[in-house]
Parts: C-alpha cells; sequence; structure tokens
C-alpha cells in the first residue's frame, strides 16, 4: 500500500508516496520540518481510515500540529493513533520491542520522532557508548522488521551532527547503523529563502533526487506564501 503526503512534489520525490513494509530515515537539523513532513504522512493514513502508532520522545507534543495540519480536534482522531512516550532510551527500547502489542487492525505507518534524542547523551559516558550503539542497532533492526512482517510504512526522524572532516557539513546521528537498515534516505534542509526547505533523497537513486518545498502553518506546499497570494 503506498501512502500518499497530498503534496505533489515530495509524493514524486518518493515514487508516490510511502509504501508500507519501507523503513524511511528522515534527518536534518533542529527546526528544518522533520516532524512536519512525518505528520503530512501520518494526516494521509488518518484521511484513508488507517491506524498510526507515534512515538514521541521530543519533550514537545505533536498534537497541536496534527491538529493544525488535519483540522481537527485530537478527540476526533485519537482512536485511529497511538502516542506513546518515552522517557529514556531503555523505555524507547522496550517500546520498540513491545510495539506488536500496539499494532491493531488497519495499522499502516508507525512514526519514531526523535530516535536518537534519548540515544545521543548516554555516548557521552564511554562506559556506555557501545552497550547504547548495539542497543540503537537493535531497535532499528526490530522497526525494520515490523516494516517487513507486518506491512507497516515506519519514518524514522533523526538528529545531525558536525562531520569531523568537513566544516560546517553535517550527518545523521548514528549514520552507519541508518544506512545500514533503511530502505529510503531523506535530508532535509533550510535554504535562505523563508520558509524554504530543501529535500534530498539520498537513498535510493533516482531520476528526481532533490526538491523545494515550504514550509507553512498548514504543512509544506510547492509554493511560498507570496505566490499563493
Amino acid at each position: 500500500m503506498i501512502l500518499p503526503s497530498g503534496v505533489s512534489l515530495l509524493d514524486r520525490l518518493l515514487s508516490r508516496g510511502i509504501s508500507t513494509g519501507v523503513f524511511t530515515h528522515v534527518f536534518g537539523k533542529a527546526a528544518s520540518g522533520k516532524t512536519t513532513l512525518a505528520l503530512e504522512f501520518v494526516r494521509s493514513a488518518l484521511n484513508l481510515g488507517k491506524r498510526v502508532i507515534y512515538i514521541n520522545s521530543e519533550s514537545s507534543s505533536p498534537i497541536e500540529r496534527l491538529e493544525q495540519l488535519i483540522g481537527k480536534r485530537y478527540n476526533e482522531i485519537e482512536q485511529q493513533i497511538t502516542l506513546l512516550l518515552p522517557k529514556s532510551f531503555d523505555e524507547q527500547g522496550n517500546i520498540v520491542e513491545d510495539l506488536e502489542l500496539y499494532v491493531k487492525d488497519e495499522t499502516k505507518l508507525v512514526v519514531i520522532d526523535t530516535l536518537t534524542r534519548l540515544y545521543r547523551p548516554i555516548l557521552e559516558d564511554k562506559e556506555t557508548s557501545y552497550a547504547a550503539h548495539r542497543e540503537l542497532n537493535r531497535q532499528v533492526g526490530l522497526l525494520k522488521g515490523l516494516a517487513r512482517q507486518q506491512d507497516i510504512a515506519v519514518i524514522v526522524l533523526n538528529q545531525v551532527r558536525a562531520k569531523m572532516d568537513t566544516h560546517g557539513g553535517v550527518e545523521p546521528v548514528a549514520t552507519g547503523i541508518l544506512d545500514y537498515w533503511s530502505d529510503y534516505v531523506i535530508k532535509i534542509s533550510a535554504k535562505r529563502k523563508t520558509g524554504a526547505r530543501l529535500v534530498e533523497r539520498l537513498a535510493p537513486e533516482g531520476e528526481l533526487s532533490s526538491i523545494v518545498l515550504y514550509l507553512t502553518n498548514d504543512g509544506f506546499s510547492t509554493k511560498d506564501a507570496q505566490e499563493k497570494q
């Protein structure tokens, strides 16, 4: 099954949308639009009558933004969405391990926002960093298995860190792990023009590999606010 975002250029970039059974990795700097991109597909799934599991490790809730995008109050859609809120990396691992318990009929999308937020602080301790690295690999492997076995689309949002060998360059946190497991890899970057975002498909390769979208109150658009007026 293909879940379209409803944003024409984005759906072209992703071969008509995201497919069930596929693991998609989205990364970018803070406020680049990662959550909005994921919520575009949440909105699509809900509008199609499907169920969604949303794992939110961020300090802010996605509910207000989702209400803004979908045009409904959360209590009108809460029967279709399971919101899980891990407070530690260990708790996130337990949730991922037990995700099949939350899968119901018509569950077609799992979003994790953000996969590495609770993982990064552990890396500062050399005694726990190896175990954390291994645990993250386990979690991502479980998510990939869930996507394939349950025919569910999985979108994982990820933070970035500075590249050691470049000036000003960034790469995804735990890039080796995510590169290994991901079917699609999407990078989002802010451009100089207000609201403009460069969205690049780094994997798999294809003819249309980058687009420019505009971040608005209503989600992503192919036109900026001035063009719409």
